[in-house]
Formats: C-alpha cells, structure tokens, sequence
C-alpha cells in the first residue's frame, strides 16, 4: 500500500504559494524584457555622426559653415542625451541632424553649380567683347 501525503492547510498553502511565486517570476521576467526592449540606443545616431563627419571639410565650411557649427551642436546635444538614456529624444534629433546634413550637401552644392554658372557666363561675354572688338573678315569672292 502506497503513503499518500495528507491534505492539510499548510499544504494547500505551499502549493498555491509556489504557483504563485512561479506566476510572479514570469511577470518579473516579462516586465524586464519590456524595459529593456522600450530603451533601445538610438539607432539613427551612428548615422548622423558619420553624416556630421562628412561635410565637416573646407568645401562644405566655404558656402554653409554657419549650418555645419549648427548640426555638430545639435550632435552634441544628441550624445548628450543618449549618455542621460533618453533615447527617444535622441532618435528624433539623429533623425532630424541626419535630414539637416542632406540639406547641407543640397545647399552647396547649388551654391556650386551657381559659381560654375557665372563663370560660364563671364567666359561668354569676355568672348562676345573680343569677337566684337576684332574687324569682320571679308572674304573674296570665288571667280570662276
């Protein structure tokens, strides 16, 4: 004949408390895994530092320098935020230093090609005013 355990209050106690205890580890482990997965590191801001890094040369600093000064402040401000966890905030401002570099690239580039055009001009009317200042050519004409 097998013994079986007698059913008394303090048993019925340890098993509702273990089912218990197992029920608040799995809340334990699942409200972990929810604040590690909300405070995920930036994932634009490695981004903007090589955006940032990109127009920080004398090209760029000689049509936009004043812009260049803005978005490394503004980059900055984004590690700053990151150090504090603030993750959100530095997503958004990573997001918007990355848009502002592209702006920059556009800006002088334009600001290039404008250069490039009044040269091109200049060099037309320098040769407008030669072919003018030179006398006309008169050609013979072919007897036959």
């Amino acid at each position: 004949m097998t013994k079986r355990p007698k059913y008394t209050l303090s048993n019925a106690f340890i098993k509702s408390s273990s089912i218990y205890t197992t029920i608040c580890f799995y809340l334990l482990i699942a409200s972990l895994l929810l604040a590690c997965a909300s405070n995920l590191p930036s994932e634009s801001l490695p981004q903007s530092k090589v955006a940032v890094s990109s127009i920080d040369h004398p090209n760029y600093r000689m049509h936009v320098s004043s812009d260049i000064d803005a978005v490394k402040a503004m980059l900055k401000q984004a590690l700053e935020l990151e150090a504090n966890n603030q993750h959100e905030p530095t997503e958004q401002l990573a997001q918007k230093i990355i848009v502002d570099v592209e702006l920059i690239q556009i800006k002088t580039q334009r600001l290039s090609v404008e250069k490039e055009v009044k040269q091109i001009e200049n060099s037309i009317f320098i040769l407008n005013q030669e072919l003018k200042w030179r006398e006309p050519v008169q050609l013979a004409p072919l007897n036959q």
